[in-house]
């Protein structure tokens, strides 16, 4: 396989990643509490304490502008709460409340029920094979990431 090929290959996976999210959100249309973005949003915030809006913007690969907006409303909703520095009122930091990690938990159980019913239609050989090659997929993406 030559360069292109593997290109246009990556092009077809993302677009078919892309695609099942898109599967997702719409078959929890009803259950859903957050957006995509926000979901991503949240979740990054999560994996941390508090975090500072310029490291979340480059840990989510968005404009701080952007990420404003959505997080103006995540503030708004009681998911994400906002805290000022106390030694340079420039920085801004996001964290979680009580109230934006249960909904996490939530939307990520949901999600997980999705796709729970989506893998269960596939038998179990091609499924471990399927999460081998993810695994080395996800290991291989901070190579080109940066």
């Amino acid at each position: 396989m030559d360069d292109k090929e593997r290109e246009l290959l990556l092009l077809r996976s993302m677009n078919s990643f892309h695609n099942m999210i898109k599967i997702v959100v719409s078959e929890r249309h009803n259950t859903r509490i957050l957006t995509e973005r926000q979901f991503f949003a949240v979740k990054k915030i999560a994996e941390f304490d508090k975090i500072e809006l310029k490291n979340l913007s480059r840990e989510l690969y968005v404009s701080t502008s952007s990420l404003c907006i959505l997080l103006n409303k995540l503030v708004e909703q009681g998911y994400v709460y906002r805290e000022e520095d106390p030694k340079d009122r420039r920085n801004t930091f996001y964290g979680l409340t009580e109230e934006g990690k249960v909904v996490l938990k939530k939307e990520r159980e949901d999600i997980l029920r999705v796709l729970s019913e989506k893998l269960s239609k596939v038998d179990g050989e091609k499924k471990d094979e399927f999460f081998e090659h993810l695994e080395k997929v996800y290991a291989f993406m901070p190579l080109i990431m940066k």
